[in-house]
């Protein structure tokens, strides 16, 4: 479909492409990342905002954006362009940008949650305004992966130990992932380039000639695509709240306006005799005020202009976009962007998502599923079923803890009443029941019995959750994580459906195994 499709530059694209090359140029010279770049062809983009050690669907979308660039070039027989932007211009305070996930049974929710921390001075600022991380908060990141791996590991042989199982050989290697983690935080000014760098040097590793851009720099190329669509306002406020189910109320202004706090100001165009823009910053309620007709307006704002997300790819039809490749979050507000496109008789690329499930036996879930086998065989639960389920696992625990409550209960109600009519010997009467309450304690040990209730309710948690490519770095390693995504693809696999994964390890076999058992509403 994109090769009959294709954007091919005219003149006035192809100056509007020089201009922002100038963008791409300065985030290659920042992180030191060889540039290869042809701009006298077609053009495939995608775009995200800077998240912090990003989980892997951010990945994919440049895979998926470097395979359908292969299979134009072949096709077509011409350059084609792969571009990704970093929407570092968002608000600080999106959780994404400062927290990322890894799978942990052990931990609580079943996620080992990662931070970096956000003064709350920046918090409705820009992202690219945020310092970057210090020295003493990358160590810590680094220490608590370290941690992370080796724990999986000795959990995995102390599981394999009690059930009498030969252990996987487990290879989880840190030192690349630590390696890019140093370096971006070495070439970074920011917390957004901090991350936006950490993702740049994990696509350099997959040997992907990929283009980088910043938004905060680069959406000031196209000041007529801005002025067109302030131009026609009305129309697109319309197009907009019509693309909705229900309609919806009027739409804000499509653009941002950046104060000098660093914070986002909303806009607003009052109609006089003359326009009016009134901005107002969400950060410091500073209010600015621009006047004259809406070209002259516009070029007073410039270069303190970023556009909102629907808006986006509306203006980039400047540069001729002939495929946008999207994630899950975002089809929805690109489906109303393509509807307002068709309205505004303006260019909208082919948007291509693509996240299907992996599955892989990396140390954490390899943790999690012999944690829910141990938990079945120490209770001697569901006999009767071959497959291992959490949720019936986490029932009948459920139960034995309720059967506990109820006798401990019973023994503190008789030890009150006793308590209360206070006969010859009540005393000794008191101590015998705190005896067998200690012993009922002791014997049945209550607080194994919960903490491997929790350990079973986290294990669906651990087994679905879309993890940081970190996760991927040290089981897979990230070139051979690319490869087997890229061959997936070639094999024209459905975007739907789940993807078996090798690790750097002899585990799978192993992994295959064991994940048969314990099928149920894990790998549904």
């Amino acid at each position: 479909m994109a090769a009959n499709n294709a954007i091919y530059p005219d003149d006035k694209m192809l100056n509007k492409r020089q201009a922002f090359a100038e963008h791409v140029e300065a985030f290659h010279k920042d992180s030191l990342i060889p540039l290869k770049a042809d701009y006298s062809g077609i053009v495939l983009m995608s775009a995200h905002q800077p998240n912090f050690l990003p989980y892997s669907g951010v990945v994919k979308k440049i895979v998926l954006l470097h395979a359908i660039a292969e299979q134009l070039r072949e096709t077509l027989h011409c350059s084609v362009m792969e571009l990704f932007c970093f929407a570092d211009q968002d608000f600080a305070d999106e959780l994404y940008f400062h927290k990322t996930q890894l799978p942990c049974v052990r931990s609580k929710s079943g996620t080992l949650d990662l931070r970096l921390s956000v003064p709350r001075e920046f918090r409705k600022r820009l992202m690219c305004a945020v310092p970057k991380p210090n020295e003493g908060e990358i160590e810590k990141i680094k220490a608590e992966i370290q941690r992370w791996a080796m724990e999986s590991g000795d959990s995995i042989a102390n599981q394999c130990k009690y059930l009498g199982l030969r252990p996987p050989d487990v290879a989880v290697d840190t030192r690349t992932v630590f390696e890019i983690i140093d370096r971006a935080n070495e070439m970074s000014a920011s917390m957004a380039d901090f991350n936006a760098f950490f993702l740049a040097y994990v696509i350099e590793q997959c040997g992907y000639d990929t283009a980088f851009a910043r938004f905060s720099q680069s959406q000031q190329v196209f000041n007529d695509e801005i002025f067109f669509l302030l131009e026609h306002f009305n129309q697109y406020s319309r197009l907009m709240a019509g693309s909705q189910d229900p309609p919806a109320t009027k739409p804000p202004i499509p653009i941002w306006y950046h104060c000098r706090c660093d914070g986002k100001s909303d806009v607003e165009i009052v109609r006089s005799f003359d326009p009016t823009v009134i901005t107002r910053c969400r950060a410091c309620n500073a209010t600015a005020e621009f006047k004259g007709d809406l070209s002259s307006v516009v070029q007073q704002m410039l270069p303190d202009i970023s556009l909102r997300a629907e808006a986006m790819l509306l203006a980039f039809s400047g540069i001729g976009v002939t495929l946008y490749v999207g994630g899950k979050g975002g089809a929805e507000y690109l489906n109303r962007a393509s509807k307002v496109a068709s309205g505004l008789h303006m260019q909208f690329p082919i948007v291509s998502i693509w996240r299907p499930r992996d599955v892989y036996g990396g140390a954490a879930q390899l943790d999690a599923i012999l944690q829910l086998l141990r938990v079945r065989s120490k209770y001697n639960l569901l006999r009767n079923e071959k497959t291992c389920s959490a949720t019936d696992l986490s029932n009948e625990l459920e139960d034995v803890l309720a059967g506990l409550e109820r006798v401990i209960s019973s023994l503190d109600k008789l030890k009150n009443d006793i308590a209360s009519r206070r006969v010859k010997g009540f005393k000794e009467d008191i101590a015998f029941i705190v005896k067998m309450q200690s012993e009922i304690n002791a014997r049945f040990k209550r607080h194994e019995v919960a903490r491997d209730r929790s350990l079973v309710q986290n294990a669906r948690k651990t087994l679905e959750v879309i993890p940081s490519i970190v996760d991927y770095a040290v089981n897979i390693g990230i070139k051979a994580t690319a490869i087997q995504w890229s061959d997936a693809l070639e094999a024209n696999i459905q975007f739907t459906t789940d993807l078996p994964l090798k690790t750097n390890a002899s585990s799978d076999a192993f992994f295959n195994t064991i994940r048969q058992l314990c099928t149920g509403d894990l790998f549904e």
